[in-house]
């Protein structure tokens, strides 16, 4: 049942008019943006992260073995790279997106990690 959640949040990111019909956490961008340049809240943050993170990778994994041989893929992080490196990208972009800060932390995390972490990247 997760995995579905997760499903619907990257399909109403993709369509913005809808994004408010899903269920999301009605914590807002910024709030995570402040919680990841304070150390006292940092773990908070990197935990956050990481289960957004792995959700939806979970969701993909997922979605191949329902059948779907091509799901769609919000963002690609490498295995190697740290949490540390994926909080300074997502907190890079937030300080870039000022705009994101008010609006859900899901889709404007999910953005960040999107184009932190494009996957048609050719090597």
């Amino acid at each position: 049942m997760k995995h579905l959640a997760l499903i619907a949040l990257a399909g109403a990111l993709a369509m913005p008019g809808l994004a408010h019909a899903q269920r999301l956490a009605p914590m807002k961008a910024g709030t995570l943006g402040k919680m990841c340049s304070s150390a006292a809240t940092r773990t908070a943050c990197d935990a956050y992260l990481s289960g957004l993170t792995d959700g939806v990778t979970l969701a993909q994994i997922n979605a191949r073995n329902t059948g779907d041989t091509t799901p769609p893929a919000g963002f690609c992080v490498p295995a190697t790279e740290d949490i540390a490196a994926m909080r300074t990208k997502v907190l890079t972009w937030l300080k870039a997106h000022t705009d994101s800060l008010a609006k859900p932390v899901g889709e404007s995390v999910f953005t960040a990690l999107h184009d932190s972490y494009p996957c048609d990247v050719k090597k």
